[in-house]
């Protein structure tokens, strides 16, 4: 028996499809941002702070640090990082968690420090990197 296409359902399964899609990635819109050498992910809703980062060359060292800012809540940005850096290969380090808070963690020798937290209104984010240089 043959059934016909109904253009009405496959449009709703696309769109249930795509919704279930937006709904299951957390902080959506995530990018990449390269700190002192190392592909560090950033939550969607985060921009980079107009602050200049800062940046160390020392024989056998090498650190930057990097801002940003959005209207992510904190607890979110957290929950982001706890999936996304071990998903990376990144070994978690340290951590303390309270209303955003500060995770660390390490890989190949580099360490990444994030801590996030509520400013003047906003969710201020700061990224450092350090470790030897490759």
């Amino acid at each position: 028996m043959m059934t016909e296409k109904n253009p009405a359902l496959s449009a709703c399964i696309i769109f249930l499809f795509f919704v279930a899609v937006v709904v299951s990635s957390g902080c959506g819109g995530a990018y990449e941002e390269t700190i002192a050498g190392v592909h560090v992910p950033i939550p969607g809703g985060m921009t980079k702070s107009p602050q200049q980062g800062l940046q160390l060359a020392l024989p056998g060292f090498s650190g930057s640090q990097a801002s940003y800012e959005g209207n992510v809540e904190p607890e979110k940005i957290m929950d982001f990082y706890n999936k996304e850096m071990p998903a990376r290969g990144w070994q978690p380090a340290a951590g303390i968690l309270t209303k955003g808070g500060m995770l660390s963690y390490t890989k190949e020798g580099k360490a990444v420090v994030i801590m996030a937290g509520a400013k003047d209104g906003k969710t201020a984010l700061t990224i450092m990197v350090a470790g030897a240089p490759r």
